[in-house]
């Protein structure tokens, strides 16, 4: 492990009359006495300390015995030459400096940045880089004038700009959970300093349950350990079981997030998906029957529509599909329009029949959408459809007192800190 100084120069390298020794001499021969070995130096000068620069360097060689072939010279643009107060130009100067630093980086090597040499601009620009994230194995130096020190104090010291670098990571972070964008924060955690490993598995969690893939959701939780809360352990173990008032919730709660972010082509697949859930909710409370899961299951299905309820439902279905003048047919999978005429019959849900028939109008945009390659960018009294969405999931299965996916992320809120 090696460290590499990296600095611009300034008016009081490698000597100053009011500092004496310049703060790069002063923290190179820091880190030797540290017992570092440096590896490389490499220095950023404008026209106005071109000769400091090359001061600098032959004293590094000459009395702190640094190779000659380890300290590289490199002139800053003309921009920040003219401007030196430029925080951009020197924040963009100083990343130039770092790429050439890192030409030589090997693992385990230190970037040592010196904030102590330049204008107030080019000092700055190295905590910048750091909290930034740009490099994350680096220190900040600061090296204090020596007529200004009080007792006590250290003149060479390291800056800590962790805090900042955290709360530029946590404010990222918090947004993309804030949207739902669990891959998103994923990726971002996993690259920042606020690195949990709770809170990636409480992510993973996230976006697992998101796809629907419920297994993979229940396999983060040992993971998760006792920071998960019960409601979202409770909730995986139904949806694993394939639990439709379970799965009906979900559908609803993954409407309303799409909604919210006006994802409005993802909101009218999902509330597609919800209307045949209640459907098929409804058909297994009313006539006692699962739907068929595979095609060969559906010729038994429709012998036993037939004869459930002394035939109620199935004549109310022939009756509905008459009224519309529709060819009604037994065969295969069943479609929205049969559920419904089977459930039109019983009078003890018809307001729940209403808002599920509130419902069409949407789903075939939704067709439209997918089969007719047309876009959407509004939903046209949306407001109203979310509240019939929450009215109607709230008359058939009990819904918690917050969104699971909030509760979700106030849990990874804490976690990041």
């Amino acid at each position: 492990m090696a460290s590499i100084v990296l600095s611009f120069v300034g008016n009081q390298d490698p000597f100053g009359s009011k500092t004496g020794e310049g703060s790069i001499i002063t923290l190179v021969k820091h880190l030797l006495e540290q017992g570092k070995r440096i590896k490389n130096a490499v220095l950023i000068y404008t026209e106005g300390t071109a000769i400091g620069a090359k001061d600098t360097r032959e004293w590094l060689i000459a009395e702190l015995k640094i190779d000659g072939s380890d300290v590289e010279l490199i002139p800053a643009s003309w921009e920040l030459s003219n401007d030196p107060t430029d925080l951009l130009k020197a924040a963009q100067e100083a990343r130039r400096g770092l790429d050439v630093a890192r030409l030589s980086m090997e693992d385990g090597d230190l970037i040592e940045f010196n904030a102590s040499s330049g204008t107030p601009a080019m000092k700055s620009a190295f905590s910048i880089l750091q909290a930034a994230g740009y490099v994350t194995n680096g220190q900040v130096w600061q090296v204090r004038n020596p007529s200004e020190m009080r007792e006590g104090q250290q003149r060479v010291f390291p800056t800590d700009v962790t805090v900042l670098r955290q709360e530029f990571d946590r404010k990222v972070v918090q947004k993309q959970v804030e949207d739902f964008n669990y891959s998103g924060a994923l990726e971002s955690l996993r690259f920042s300093s606020l690195m949990n490993d709770q809170a990636i598995a409480l992510l993973e969690y996230g976006r697992c349950r998101m796809a629907f893939d419920f297994d993979a959701a229940y396999r983060q939780l040992p993971l998760i350990g006792d920071e998960i809360p019960q409601q979202l352990v409770r909730e995986i173990a139904d949806l694993r079981q394939k639990s439709l008032d379970a799965i009906a919730k979900e559908l609803y709660f993954n409407a309303v997030i799409r909604y919210e972010n006006r994802e409005f082509s993802e909101f009218l697949v999902l509330l597609t998906q919800f209307q045949e859930c209640v459907l098929s909710l409804l058909v297994k409370r009313k006539l006692g029957l699962d739907l068929p899961s595979s095609y060969s299951d559906t010729v038994a299905f429709w012998e036993q529509v037939q004869s459930v309820d002394a035939g109620k439902p199935f004549a109310g279905l022939r009756d509905a599909y008459q009224r519309k003048g529709w060819r009604l047919t037994t065969e295969g999978f069943t479609k929205r329009p049969q559920l419904l005429g089977l459930l039109s019959v019983y009078g003890d849900i018809e307001q729940v029949m209403v808002l599920i028939n509130f419902l069409n109008e949407y789903c075939e945009q939704r067709n439209r959408c997918v089969h007719r390659f047309e876009g959407i960018s509004a939903i046209e009294d949306g407001v109203e459809l979310v509240a019939k969405l929450k009215k109607l999931i709230k008359m058939l299965v009990p819904l918690p007192t917050e969104n699971s996916f909030d509760l979700l992320n106030q849990k990874v809120y804490e976690l990041i800190g």
